[in-house]
């Protein structure tokens, strides 16, 4: 199971909330800084910043609306995995139904698990333990189906039994492999940093090129927008946790728990 980093495993609502300190922070920084410097030197003539605020902005939200793009993109791919994982399961199960009752029940009570460990998988949140021990007991119960309906291969004259349910069940095992994929693919942490060094730098600069006095309003307004776009970014990104979750599409695999009986 891949390691998380410090960004990862922080808490989403941590993070924006150092986001927004730091970016009001930074704003007042600069505008200090520009105060302290007309009263220094007040007959020497004003930089100009419109130019080079217009091009750091202009960035951050190409960034803002990139980042987002690749944490919305990821997430409806896990959507989508979770709904076929679903459905090849369910193929799995209805296909038991062509092999004599012996066989059937065995193959059954093993989905029944199956089905239950797969649940446990999503339920384990951000808990690296469970997740691990989720996916082997998964792997486990996988190694039993196969070698139930290997074995019964081996005895059974009528091909067609197996002709359809292995390539089911090889579909059921590869979407697990597939589904972990999806969970692990993050934005990179080095886009996240680098789109974090970008808000505090655009709000440095607006707050330097600011000569007048500081509205607060403004500069909350500023530091709310910027950290809840990093907030929807972040969330959108880890479907473990926060706000925006995978609740609805697990809710099919769940649902083949009255299949499986």
């Amino acid at each position: 199971m891949l390691k998380l980093s410090i960004l990862q495993s922080a808490p989403v609502l941590l993070v924006t909330l150092i986001i927004f300190i730091l970016i009001i922070v930074c704003y007042l920084t600069g505008h200090q800084i520009r105060l302290n410097g007309i009263k220094k030197n007040p007959g020497k003539e004003d930089v100009e910043l419109g130019a080079i605020n217009g091009t750091l902005l202009g960035l951050l939200g190409l960034l803002l609306a990139f980042t987002f793009s690749m944490a919305s993109a990821r997430f409806d791919t896990r959507r989508q995995v979770i709904v076929e994982e679903a459905n090849d399961i369910g193929t799995v199960i209805l296909r038991t139904d062509i092999y004599p009752d012996s066989v059937r029940q065995l193959l059954r009570n093993n989905l029944k698990e199956y089905v239950e460990a797969r649940n446990d998988f999503y339920q384990a949140g951000m808990n690296q333990q469970k997740i691990i021990e989720s996916s082997m007991k998964t792997d486990s119960i996988i190694k039993k189906l196969w070698s139930v309906t290997a074995s019964y291969a081996r005895q059974d004259n009528v091909t067609t039994r197996t002709a359809e349910m292995i390539p089911a069940l090889n579909a059921m095992i590869d979407i697990t492999t597939t589904r972990r994929a999806a969970s692990e693919a993050t934005i990179p942490d080095s886009i996240m940093y680098f789109l974090f060094i970008l808000c505090a730098s655009s709000s440095f600069l607006l707050g330097y090129d600011n000569k007048n006095k500081t509205d607060r309003i403004v500069v909350l307004g500023l530091a709310i927008m910027l950290s809840a776009t990093v907030f929807t970014i972040i969330d959108l990104d880890r479907p473990r946790s926060g706000l925006i979750k995978l609740d609805k599409p697990t809710r099919k695999i769940i649902e083949l728990r009255e299949q499986v009986k």
